[in-house]
């Protein structure tokens, strides 16, 4: 079996069409980036394990005694959707630079709406990486995610909804010609701000924000500078905070154009779908399709999971 380093790099829809022409190529594929050549049990870990005869793929465990495929503990777990399209729908929310919509996915792939949203819940299950602390400069701001109260119906508008009430608010961590941190919160106030901030930035970097009175106590332990927004002060020298609302005209347009609307509940998947491309925007298409499969071969997610939390 090849290696990881052999695998070859994608750059259109066509050739991964073309490559990836039978089931058994995909479980190739899927096992070379899960386990780079040394097969092991996703039961208890050991790697005495023996390859089975048959026509589908599979394995023995001889240290749980367990059988096993290549999708077993990942999210394509227990799925009965091919890989094939299962490398398609992986491939088109991971390229389409707004994400891809559970309706179009269906049509695309001949399945049912409810199976799409399900795959693509999977699918963003994947991007729930684990992001390093920042050490370079950062800017750090916040923005509500929720339609205008002028859309909505009569008996759905909220009174006196000034302030971001009503919206979900979300936090934001850029670093300067880095890599992005959104996570949604509960509230903008600095208890819930300030641990979030202190945990993803290294003590004594240099932030930038806004006035927002939460980001006051950030002069303690970082080099902290602002702009004033509410006097129309946007850029000072270098104190600005450009590059963390461009993250944020990027994420409103694509849930605003593609999605519409999204529940509170699933929000933070959506907001690291559009996190991943953003780290990953360097990247040609095939290898952002190889990390974000990497990412989901030691992640699952069960339906009564997804909707009930």
């Amino acid at each position: 079996m090849s290696t990881t380093k052999d695998l070859r790099d994608f750059d259109s829809l066509f050739q991964l069409l073309d490559y990836f022409t039978t089931e058994e190529i995909c479980e190739q594929h899927l096992a070379v980036i899960r386990w780079n050549g040394e097969t092991t049990c996703p039961y208890c870990e050991s790697t005495k394990v023996n390859t089975l005869k048959g026509k589908t793929q599979r394995y023995k465990c001889y240290g749980c005694r367990k059988q096993f495929g290549v999708k077993v503990g990942t999210i394509f777990h227990d799925s009965k959707i091919s890989l094939r399209k299962w490398f398609v729908a992986i491939y088109l929310v991971t390229a389409h630079k707004k994400g891809i919509s559970s309706c179009q996915l269906a049509r695309d792939l001949k399945i049912t709406q409810k199976a799409a949203w399900f795959v693509l819940q999977r699918i963003r299950e994947t991007y729930n990486a684990k992001a390093e602390q920042f050490t370079s400069t950062v800017e750090i701001d916040e923005t509500y995610i929720g339609g205008k109260e002028t859309n909505k119906h009569q008996n759905k508008k909220i009174q006196n909804a000034q302030g971001g009430k009503g919206k979900i608010p979300v936090l934001g961590i850029l670093e300067r010609d880095g890599k992005v941190f959104a996570i949604p919160v509960r509230n903008k106030s600095s208890k819930q701000l300030l641990p979030i901030m202190v945990d993803k930035v290294a003590a004594g970097t240099t932030i930038y924000t806004d006035e927002w009175k939460a980001y006051k106590p950030l002069g303690k332990s970082f080099n902290h500078s602002f702009v004033c927004h509410s006097a129309n002060e946007y850029v000072s020298g270098n104190v600005h905070t450009n590059g963390i609302e461009n993250f944020w005209s990027l994420l409103k347009r694509g849930i605003d154009g593609i999605y519409h609307q999204v529940s509170e509940q699933h929000l933070h998947r959506y907001v690291n779908e559009f996190t991943f491309r953003f780290n990953n925007r360097e990247l040609s298409e095939g290898s952002k399709f190889d990390v974000a499969l990497a990412n989901g071969t030691n992640k699952r997610l069960n339906y009564k999971t997804l909707i009930n939390g």
